[in-house]
């Protein structure tokens, strides 16, 4: 798999993913990933192409997309969420790190990735732009875990219902989460979301 890394400026201790968008691939998101380097320096960042070519004809999916329906988009994600964590799980055991010292980060597809797999294995946190939970009913292994969900009010793509609904679930689940709306973005990360984000970050 492909994948751009960030090394730590600082001693290392976290290691922060970022994964893009449906049609996608790590060079979009590239500039996320330098923004976090930043706010975090003692964090390996990495920004990996999907799993394959994507079925659009574009870039590439971390699982494919039936529909337009997040149920059936969470099956898809299940069915593939094998070979993603063992991407995870190789690069953390490289770098000798738990679930606790792991942060996800996503955008649109990368975010429903980061939200399921996030809370079931307790990453330290994860931050969620433009999406949603892939299962009404997540796993959470740890209630240590914290949340920023992140969405544009005028997103014609995937409707910001999703990220209200992550967040009743989740204030409910006693996780600890906070949101960033911002009432003129579409289906996009804007400069409001992404300093949330960045000051989200700065306060792990």
């Amino acid at each position: 798999m492909n994948e751009i890394v960030l090394e730590s400026k600082e001693k290392f201790q976290k290691l922060l993913f970022v994964f893009h968008g449906y049609g996608a691939d790590g060079n979009n998101l590239l500039p996320v990933g330098e923004e976090f380097a930043r706010a975090m320096p003692s964090a390996e960042v990495r920004v990996p192409d999907g799993l394959e070519a994507c079925d659009a004809g574009f870039g590439y999916q971390w699982f494919p997309l039936v529909g337009d329906d997040l149920d059936v988009w969470g099956k898809s994600f299940e069915e593939y969420s094998g070979r993603i964590t063992s991407y995870i799980e190789s690069r953390m055991q490289e770098k000798q790190v738990g679930y606790e010292d792991v942060i996800f980060s996503g955008f649109s597809q990368g975010a429903i990735l980061s939200l399921g797999l996030g809370l079931r294995y307790g990453a330290q946190a994860i931050v969620a732009f433009s999406g949603g939970l892939p299962d009404s009913k997540p796993a959470i292994a740890s209630k240590h875990t914290k949340v920023l969900l992140a969405h544009g009010v005028q997103d014609m793509v995937l409707d910001i219902s999703a990220t209200r609904a992550a967040e009743s679930v989740l204030k409910a689940a006693g996780v600890n989460v906070q949101t960033a709306v911002d009432a003129n973005a579409g289906h996009g990360i804007s400069g409001y979301m992404l300093s949330r984000a960045v000051d989200f970050l700065k306060s792990l």
